[in-house]
């Protein structure tokens, strides 16, 4: 398999959190400050193979294919994100970044695995 470079998963993990509306939490969800998210941001960096930030981008470039796979289109994965979620205790948008986000990959995963099809999110009326 071809090395990734990091200019390619720079630019993807930008493509997956503005599409997902997930931008103001890129520092958590890469384990950086929000200084470092912002040189990102502007370009005067890209992601660094061997810091932390590389595997949390990883891990958000895999869960939007993911997310986007299970539920068919980013519309429903962004609203999926902002839905609190019985099964995962709160809402997927709030628990990534956070020592809890693992439970929302393995919990796409398993859908993903089983073939389950997700039901779309319950709309509320205001």
């Amino acid at each position: 398999m071809k090395q990734l470079s990091p200019a390619l998963l720079t630019k993807a993990v930008f493509r997956a959190v503005d599409q997902l509306n997930m931008t103001e939490n890129l520092s958590s969800l890469l384990h950086m400050s929000a200084h470092e998210a912002a040189q990102l941001r502007a370009g005067e960096r890209v992601l660094d193979p061997q810091r932390e930030e590389w595997q949390g981008a990883l891990q958000v470039v895999g869960l939007f294919r993911t997310i986007v796979e299970v539920l068919g289109s980013v519309e429903r994965a962004k609203a999926w994100l902002g839905t609190p979620n019985e099964t995962l205790g709160g809402r997927p948008a709030d628990l990534l970044g956070t020592p809890d986000a693992e439970r929302v990959h393995r919990y796409l995963n398993s859908v993903r695995k089983h073939e389950l099809r997700m039901p779309p999110p319950v709309r509320r009326e205001h």
